[in-house]
């Protein structure tokens, strides 16, 4: 096709503009592939060259094989697209009891449920599919049931653990055996490990900029943990360009590739039609000229120059990925690149279609620098801002050990904080390593996320009792910041039975006693039920308590503890030990 003489001079120039180091790109209509190349380096340390067989982290574009998965089960009858989920796992239950009893795959597949991402909930996570369906009750709603599009990570791992409960096997094996196996996709796989010897992962990596926003240099950007949880279902895949060139026929041939139907063409055609309309406007009709932009299962479907374009991208650590097609004319495009959070995925995507449909041309890649090059500024200044409104002379009100401590969220992975040679660190538990978490100005602090380079401004809040007890993180854009308490001190069992033994008041007849079973502590006032009680302080000097409104707090003096301070609402005392023996029964 004279059109694509000249695509590889193209290709070259726009991602010298982009600063990409590697593209591997193909064009297929119907069977046969009119165009293929891989271009620029996979490692550019070592100088490697790309090839087709150069594997890729794909992000989202996972999501599609997600939506096949249960495009297979409904082949079979297993599952139903409109059936309510809860009819295959009852256990799924979220905060608003009508979609619990109403949501179904197609709801979840098309990002209606109401749900905002909450993606810090479960992004990296050590914890089993099953573990975060019983936490997902815990994520608040941002909008009704179907009232509008909210891309949502969290549907997509909860509906592997669908396919698993239907399948009765994990969904990675259901995925290799039906879909990988049968497509000869044998490079693919949802780890950062290749699944042959001799297979090669690319490097991905960003552009690091200058304070203007200008490019310096490129930093490679490393894989992050990988869980059965997360990016699972919503965005683990690994292939290579060879591979997904397999998976793009079975689009554009009604569910087929060479001599295998993968799957029933009316199923296919059920993932790429509408089912979820995406507000439109701003940025994506400056580009595309339309606004009219919806979602199937696992697809993004809009119009496209008098035709209809069906594409799922995916960004994550150093990669920008595009897998798209036009099913009317049974062609469609690969685009993979080794740069992270840059639309050069999407310029290779319109000059694919536009040169093998004979369009109109246009310089999809001056397009898109004319509107991405203002937002790279703009994000540039943004920091610059958060350097301006940054109030001098304000320090943190506490000594910086005294934020140190793990913080809880319903729902979501501890917070944790930890003072190093004079300089905080934090860390969501099982998600990112320790990074630099800076005072900003009195108890806002900034946190940095080290992978994407972006600093996020979180808030300390100090209780009644002038301690530091919570921290507001805003963790999701949707719904109110989330709030993290601060987790309860733990205490030895050698503590624990320090503690144990009777405390008289000069109160007469007004005592507390101190017991403990099974590693919980009790107090119980003279004439009182024993009640269990909460720590909130461990210091070298004092154990402190709550109970109710009221604080007990005992001192610490060489090693032995034989004073307590009783701390209520208008009343304060002074308790002095007087034996080891307790009182109270709990039979």
């Amino acid at each position: 096709m004279s059109r694509l003489q000249d695509f590889d001079p193209y290709i070259e120039q726009a991602m010298q503009s982009w600063h990409c180091p590697g593209v591997a790109l193909a064009l297929v209509e119907r069977d046969e592939v009119l165009h293929q190349g891989a271009y620029g380096w996979r490692d550019v340390e070592g100088q490697l060259p790309m090839t087709p067989d150069s594997r890729f982290a794909m992000a989202s574009v996972t999501k599609s094989f997600t939506a096949m998965s249960v495009a297979l089960l409904v082949d079979e009858g297993r599952m139903a697209w409109d059936e309510p989920v809860r009819e295959y796992m009852p256990e799924f239950v979220l905060d608003d009891a009508y979609v619990s009893h109403h949501v179904t795959v197609r709801d979840m597949l098309s990002h209606r449920t109401g749900l905002p991402r909450h993606d810090l909930s479960a992004w990296r996570l050590d914890s089993t599919r099953a573990e975060f369906i019983e936490r997902m009750r815990h994520f608040k709603f941002s909008a009704t049931f179907r009232e509008k599009f909210q891309y949502n990570n969290l549907m997509y791992y909860a509906t592997a653990y669908l396919v698993e409960k239907v399948a009765g096997q994990r969904w990675e094996d259901f995925v290799h055996e039906r879909i990988f196996a049968p497509l000869g996709m044998g490079a693919s796989n949802f780890v950062p490990e290749p699944p042959g010897p001799d297979q090669v992962n690319t490097k991905g990596y960003r552009v690091d900029r200058d304070e203007e926003g200008g490019a310096k240099g490129l930093i490679h950007m490393p894989f992050g943990r990988h869980s059965e949880l997360s990016p699972g279902a919503a965005g683990a895949l690994f292939s290579t360009l060879a591979d997904l060139v397999q998976w793009l026929k079975v689009h554009i041939n009604q569910g087929r590739a060479g001599s295998v139907q993968l799957v029933a063409p009316e199923n296919l055609q059920q993932m790429h039609l509408p089912q979820m309309v995406v507000p439109g406007g701003g940025v994506s009709e400056a580009l595309h000229g339309n606004t009219i932009f919806t979602y199937g299962m696992g697809w993004f479907i809009e119009p496209y120059r008098g035709h209809t374009l069906i594409r799922h991208g995916g960004n994550v650590e150093g990669f920008s990925l595009m897998v798209g097609f036009v099913p009317q004319a049974q062609l469609g495009v690969v685009a993979l690149t080794n740069i992270g959070m840059l639309p050069l995925r999407d310029v290779l995507l319109c000059e694919s279609i536009d040169r093998a449909l004979g369009l109109e041309r246009r310089d999809w890649n001056d397009k898109y620098h004319q509107v991405v090059d203002p937002q790279i500024l703009a994000e540039a200044r943004a920091v610059q801002t958060a350097a301006q409104e940054r109030i001098d002379e304000a320090p943190p009100t506490h000594p910086l050990e005294s934020y140190a401590g793990s913080y809880q969220a319903e729902g979501y992975p501890d917070f944790s904080v930890r003072c190093v040679e004079g300089r905080l660190q934090a860390c969501i538990v099982g998600i990112f390593d320790w990074s630099q978490l800076r005072p900003y100005h009195y108890d806002i602090f900034e946190w940095h996320l080290v992978d994407i380079d972006h600093w996020v401004k979180i808030q300390f809040l100090v209780d009644t009792n002038g301690e530091v007890g919570s921290i507001s993180i805003p963790l999701e854009g949707e719904v109110d910041d989330i709030l993290f308490k601060r987790c309860p001190p733990e205490l030895s069992q050698e503590l624990v039975e320090a503690l144990i033994g009777r405390y008289d008041t000069p109160v007469e007849g007004l005592g507390f006693a101190v017991t403990s079973r099974l590693d919980k502590v009790y107090i119980t006032q003279t004439g009182g039920p024993p009640q269990e009680v909460k720590a909130y302080k461990l210091t070298d000097e004092w154990i402190g308590f709550t109970m109710g409104r009221a604080r007990l707090d005992f001192a610490r003096q060489e090693g032995e503890i034989r004073r307590l301070l009783f701390k209520g609402p208008a009343t304060t005392l002074e308790a002095v030990r007087s034996d080891s023996q307790v009182y109270g029964s709990f039979d």
